[in-house]
């Protein structure tokens, strides 16, 4: 059975799907089997693969109910991970992808409205016996205030923190519709999660 992986945040707009993509492209490129699980009705990562000028490196399946989730994770059972992209604010597919998740990942920026939805979703997480782990994305590393939400997040004890930051940079805001190019952080982000898989 695959490694099942739910990138879920409550907030539009912090990037779930980028991270999914990155970390899916990631992931296979270390040699894993990967599958893609779109569960959010506008349909973001699916838009992403068609709209590829070449195949990705991984199927992106269509899953924006929790039967279609269910029968996409069956389609997806010789991978080695899923990732599953989840819509805001849907609570019964997010329920359904929490669930069926060996991880929890909540992508965040460092802004305080960022950070205030960030909580509201970790708070919503709070009952779930699923482990969940936050990774900070679109980070200016100049910024102060990056230092100080990891600080606030590192004495959270409903979550971990990934050792991994994501720095904000252009050509991944222009990754939509392109087999991404990866950088460092997210080869480095791809090697943690899957070594949390390891222990």
């Amino acid at each position: 059975m695959p490694h099942v992986i739910s990138v879920v945040q409550s907030k539009g707009g912090t990037g779930k799907t980028t991270v999914t993509m990155f970390l899916a492209t990631a992931m296979q490129k270390k040699g894993y089997k990967v599958a893609v699980l779109d569960s959010d009705p506008q349909q973001s990562a699916m838009r992403w693969s068609s709209a590829s000028g070449e195949p990705l490196p991984f199927p992106t399946l269509p899953a924006p109910s929790p039967s279609e989730l269910s029968e996409g994770l069956h389609r997806a059972k010789k991978a080695d991970f899923v990732l599953i992209d989840t819509p805001p604010g849907n609570e019964k597919i997010i329920d359904a992808a929490v669930s069926a998740a060996s991880l929890v990942l909540v992508p965040t920026g460092v802004s305080p409205m960022e950070m205030d939805r960030t909580q509201i979703t970790l708070d919503a997480l709070a009952k779930t016996t699923t482990p969940v782990a936050v990774v900070l994305t679109n980070v200016d590393r100049r910024e102060k205030l990056a230092d100080t939400v990891h600080a606030e997040l590192v004495g959270d004890e409903t979550m971990a923190l990934a050792d991994v930051v994501i720095p904000t940079r252009a050509t991944t805001r222009k990754a939509f519709g392109t087999v991404p190019d990866l950088n460092e952080p997210w080869k480095a982000l791809a090697t943690e999660l899957c070594s949390a898989f390891e222990d």
